[in-house]
């Protein structure tokens, strides 16, 4: 700072003196000698200052550069150092690999440690882990492999190509425990305990529920888990997550068990099970268990629903009817809510799912009773087109016979019209939005009614009034009870009756299944309104045509599994819902057969399946996995964008997952991918059954020592022709890079192209000049051909392996 204050005064001094010297005029030819004199001492004075400035601030420069060099030396001491350590003591494997041939070029004495002495040096990535290989061609840096019971973190660096190790055994362990101990939710519900045990006396009641309370504790305390009762047929439970994956590898086993007893002591209880585990809050994860324990009893309990965070909702067991409900209580109950809120309705429209049936009608029929019974105003929504056949001959009668009724079924556009915030809308037959006849008009609608007989699914409708019950036979049983709770007369005519009637006969297989005290009590009201059995023979009679065709599809009839069989109707005709229903049914009255399933296309655009069954079968679980749903004994799937074979293969393989629940299994080699098991190569644990259709059908062999052996040798081969392969591709790409090419082009006079440079032209003249040729679909340009210039294409020889090269565009 000294030295510019010396320079600033002695520049202001020599200014001063010129200044000085040119107002009195001593620039002139007569001339002051002194004032020359003192000027030239000034110049002289301003210049040995600055050039003294000037030299301090060198010497300066010069002395921090001499210190900062002291100080790299000193630091370069102490980085060599400490590069010595991290190569030589610290855990830290490092690998060096060459680019092209990706053999080992060096290691250091950590990664010795890992793999062993002597075994890296001069050998292919790929012997020493086959994850080093695939991690250097990909663009990924950082991969967690496996060694010897211990995790390492391989970090890639392509520009040094080193490959650094570290050991994270610890953490990997942890965030394993972390996950493995996450909780697991639940509440256990025993059915129907009350009611089933009313006929015993108090010690043989608390004998059995002493049984079922034994069985459950043990299977608590078999995998580590709480129990606590908060009623005595509800409890809270909780495992850990492993201890979860556990159960669901033996299908939740304390469903037979349960079975069991009831089957020991003749009683209909039951045991319905919902479990949760997210990584939640346990306020969150309770709401989750109780939803998954509603759906379990929605869904007509015996079974157990699991909701896992990011998988789809599982559901297990499932191998019992509901119980039904003895007291009508419940019935009188819903019955007064439903008639509140059609009494509060503006107006009620009535709908049901697509293609509606006759028990689906016979419900839209009893609710349009009660509405008028009421006097509020109703109508059907029922589009012709979405009618079955049956459904469409009762229609004509209807006209003839009870023209009000046939008025009231009106189409989609017109019930539009008559929606507004005070119209309740009562879906029947259904509880999917996804499948209701009308979609527009569930979508305007503000107000829903609910009522149905299947098991609940995932879909649901946000109603008003939900009454579903799992137990009844049909839609028609419960709407009839309805109707003789009503508080207000319900008048019946007895074509209406009959259509009632109808629907309990179809969907009970004319009381063959899926039938109680309470559907015959359903059945004998609709009797007492003159309901015909015969009328509705008529209206279900096949005709001559359909006959010969049920024929010939049952001759088509497979047997995949024990007991299991399949109609495929490969035939390229639209076949009739009803048709291909009454199929799975004539299956089962085949000796042998206790489950039928009928594949048919039923539209231009889609595959129906229809499936039926005997006994604790349940076909609705397999229905739902392919996309459908229904009852445990009765259950169809609609699927669209597949062909029949690919329906049957899908149904196939699910039928052999399920007939060997709890069974044998083998471990088999995939020969080619297979969805949700494998990629072609795994090895994989699969039941019997399905190991046995997989082998049959050539998608997998038995993995025995032999095959085990062969197909490691195999896999080496594959990777060394892969290793080499890139090896070649990389030694293309170095002599590619080393080229480039001259395109000569025609120029207008105003400077444009004539026509265009081509992948075509590129890859020719390259190959013209240069002697080395790739195909045109490979090359890549950087940007757009459009003038004389330098362009860079770039060739894609691999996966992992591009070559770029400069095209010179001169004018010909």
């Amino acid at each position: 700072m000294k030295k510019i204050i010396a320079f600033l005064i002695t520049l202001v001094i020599f200014i001063a003196v010129v200044v000085y010297g040119a107002l009195r005029g001593y620039f002139s030819f007569e001339f002051d000698s002194i004032y020359y004199l003192v000027l030239s001492f000034s110049g002289i004075l301003l210049i040995a200052v600055a050039v003294a400035f000037i030299n301090y601030n060198r010497a300066k420069k010069i002395k921090t550069l001499e210190n900062r060099l002291t100080a790299w030396s000193n630091l370069s001491y102490f980085v060599n150092k400490i590069g010595d350590e991290a190569f030589y003591d610290l855990p830290i494997g490092i690998i060096l690999y060459d680019k092209i041939n990706f053999n080992i070029k060096w290691s250091n004495p950590f990664s010795a440690k890992i793999f062993g002495a002597g075994k890296l040096e001069n050998k292919p990535l790929a012997e020493a882990h086959s994850e080093f290989e695939k991690l250097v061609s990909s663009n990924k840096k950082i991969e967690t492999i496996t060694y010897e019971d211990k995790e390492y973190d391989v970090y890639n660096s392509k520009a040094n190509q080193v490959l650094y190790l570290f050991d994270v055994t610890e953490r990997e362990e942890i965030k394993k425990r972390y996950y493995d101990r996450a909780p697991a939710l639940g509440i256990l519900h025993l059915d129907n305990v009350e009611e089933a045990l009313q006929g015993f006396d108090l010690y043989e009641r608390s004998n059995i529920r002493g049984e079922y309370l034994g069985v459950i504790t043990d299977w608590i305390n078999d995998h580590h888990g709480f129990i606590k009762l908060y009623t005595e047929e509800r409890m809270i439970i909780i495992f850990h997550y492993e201890e979860l994956k556990k159960i669901i590898e033996t299908k939740f086993d304390v469903l037979n068990k349960i079975r069991e007893i009831s089957a020991k002591h003749q009683v209909r209880i039951s045991v319905s099970i919902g479990l949760a585990s997210w990584d939640v809050s346990y306020e969150e994860l309770g709401i989750l268990a109780q939803n998954a324990i509603e759906l379990a009893e929605k869904r007509g309990g015996d079974q157990a629903v699991v909701n896992i965070q990011n998988e789809k909702i599982a559901y297990f067991g499932g191998k019992t009817d509901a119980s039904e409900k003895s007291s009508r209580v419940q019935v009188r109950v819903k019955t007064q809510n439903f008639k509140d809120l059609i009494d509060k309705a503006k107006n009620v429209l009535v709908m049901a799912h697509k293609h509606f049936d006759i028990d689906a009608l016979g419900a839209m029929i009893g609710i349009l009773k009660m509405a008028e019974a009421s006097d509020v105003y109703c109508k059907i929504v029922g589009d012709y087109e979405q009618m079955d056949d049956t459904v469409k001959k009762i229609v004509i009668d209807l006209e003839k016979e009870v023209p009000k009724t046939y008025r009231a079924i009106i189409d989609t556009t017109e019930a539009l019209k008559l929606i507004d915030e005070d119209t309740l809308l009562v879906v029947v037959d259904t509880q999917s939005p996804l499948i209701v006849s009308s979609p527009s008009v569930l979508e305007k609608a503000k107000k829903v009614a609910v009522i149905d007989h299947h098991r609940h699914g995932e879909e649901t409708f946000d109603a008003e009034f939900m009454y579903v019950e799992p137990y009844a036979s049909s839609s028609v049983e419960l709407v009839a009870e309805m109707m003789d709770f009503y508080q207000e007369e319900v008048e019946l005519e007895p074509i209406e009756a009959s259509v009632m009637y109808g629907g309990i006969l179809v969907d009970t297989n004319e009381f063959s299944y899926r039938t109680g005290t309470r559907t015959f009590g359903a059945a004998a009201y609709l009797k007492d309104h003159e309901a015909s059995t015969l009328r509705v023979k008529e209206w279900l009679r096949m005709s001559k045509e359909n006959a010969l065709t049920l024929n010939k599809m049952i001759s088509k009839l497979t047997l995949i599994a024990d007991s299991y069989g399949v109609i495929v109707d490969d035939s390229k005709e639209i076949r009739d819902r009803v048709l291909i229903a009454k199929a799975s049914e004539k299956i089962l009255e085949i000796d042998g057969f206790n489950a039928g399933f009928t594949i048919a296309r039923i539209d231009e655009n889609a595959i129906g399946v229809s499936a039926r069954s005997y006994g604790p079968i349940n076909v609705q679980i397999i229905m739902e996995e392919m996309g459908g749903g229904g009852h445990l004994n009765s259950a169809a799937a609609q699927l669209s964008n597949k062909t029949i074979e690919e329906v049957f293969e899908q149904l196939k393989i699910i039928i052999l997952r399920e007939t060997d629940e709890g069974g044998e299994t083998m471990k088999i080699i995939l020969l080619e991918d297979i969805k949700s098991k494998g990629e072609k190569g795994d090895i994989i644990d699969v039941p019997m059954g399905y190991a046995q259709y997989l082998i049959s059908s050539k998608k997998a062999i038995k993995a025995t020592p032999e095959e085990l052996k062969k197909i490691e040798e195999e896999k080496k081969l594959e990777l060394e022709k892969q290793r080499q392969h890139e090896q070649l591709m990389r030694k293309l790409k170095a002599e590619i890079e080393s080229k480039s090419v001259n395109v000569f082009i025609n120029i207008g006079q105003d400077g444009k192209m004539f026509g265009s440079v081509t992948t075509k032209m590129i890859t020719d003249a390259f190959k013209e000049q240069n002697g080395i040729e790739f195909d045109r679909k490979k090359l890549e340009l950087t940007s757009e051909i459009n003038s004389i210039g330098i362009y860079t294409a770039t060739v894609v020889l691999s996966k992992d392996v591009k070559a770029q090269f400069e095209i010179n565009v001169l004018e010909k």
